[in-house]
């Protein structure tokens, strides 16, 4: 499947154009507000995003794709069709995505959605709590990209 433009889509796939040898941003989210609103900002620091509004699409594309060419994934909690868990489980079973960087973003975080267990298991890097302000979450991917 081809990626949706200028879609919003929760699962970037984030790199910083500095430090690393692409920029490439996958986003997957169903909410296509969010995803046009990230990938718009996200532009504008040179990432190039990828965005998807259906998760199942975003793993047809990654299962036809090379993942190492990306550095950041950020990906939505919940979703229709597959969750962010799951969704991750299914990144993570890829011989390639060992040092695939992983943020997972949802507006759940206080009701506990994921325990150190699950998150340590699937190497999330890092959880956020939606909404995000568009600084942090380009502080959010520098920082990661950076270590």
């Amino acid at each position: 499947m081809s990626p949706i433009n200028n879609v919003w889509s929760f699962f970037l796939i984030l790199t910083n154009n500095t430090n690393y040898d692409n920029n490439r941003i996958l986003l997957v989210d169903d909410e296509n507000d969010i995803l046009n609103l990230f990938c718009d900002y996200l532009h504008k620091f040179g990432y190039e995003t990828i965005p998807f509004n259906n998760p199942v699409d975003a793993l047809n594309y990654i299962n036809n794709s090379n993942i190492s060419n990306y550095s950041l994934v950020i990906i939505d909690y919940k979703m229709p069709q597959m969750s962010g868990i799951d969704l991750i489980k299914k990144i993570r079973e890829k011989d390639n995505a060992f040092k695939l960087k992983i943020i997972l973003i949802s507006a759940f975080i206080k009701s506990n959605i994921v325990d150190n267990d699950i998150s340590n298991s699937l190497r999330i890097d890092k959880i956020i709590e939606k909404p995000i302000p568009l600084e942090n979450l380009k502080d959010e991917v520098q920082k990661l990209l950076l270590n």
